[in-house]
């Protein structure tokens, strides 16, 4: 079974114990979005396919669908310039995590966003409820490739 499959079996799994239904159209955004799990897609493009698909959905179901997604944790949202963009959740265990972006092959990786210690002392004051930690860069594989040419 390939990492997409599995991602999607999991994603899959959360969409059968929420209250939403099941439905073709439904497992059909799933098996797309999998594809996405280390690369934002915009949800314009996750529309237009959708739309190749069934010609008749409306766009706001398409829109809803993925907030459902959302909300459940299936898929992350950011957005961009003004346009939202979407990818599959990458860490079902650990959803609250910091992620990296590559700014040449637009590679997402995770990385772990949890407060360190120094961190945690200078903010004891505070209730922390959310992190959201990006970091831009060159990854691993473009560094390599820079120097290789």
């Amino acid at each position: 079974m390939t990492d997409e499959e599995t991602q999607y079996k999991k994603g899959l799994n959360i969409l059968q114990n929420s209250e939403f239904r099941v439905t073709k159209q439904r497992k059909d955004l799933l098996k797309y979005l999998s594809k996405f799990e280390s690369q934002y897609v915009s949800v314009t493009d996750v529309d237009n396919f959708m739309q190749q698909l069934y010609p008749n959905v409306s766009h706001t179901t398409t829109y809803r669908n993925i907030k459902e997604f959302s909300e459940l944790g299936i898929v992350e949202q950011r957005s961009e310039n003004g346009q939202l963009n979407v990818k599959f959740q990458c860490d079902f265990v650990s959803p609250q995590h910091g992620h990296f972006f590559c700014q040449n092959c637009h590679r997402v990786i995770k990385i772990d966003s949890s407060l360190s210690p120094a961190l945690k002392e200078s903010l004891k004051e505070f209730l922390v409820l959310n992190i959201k930690l990006e970091l831009f860069g060159l990854c691993d594989r473009c560094q390599q490739n820079s120097k290789t040419a």
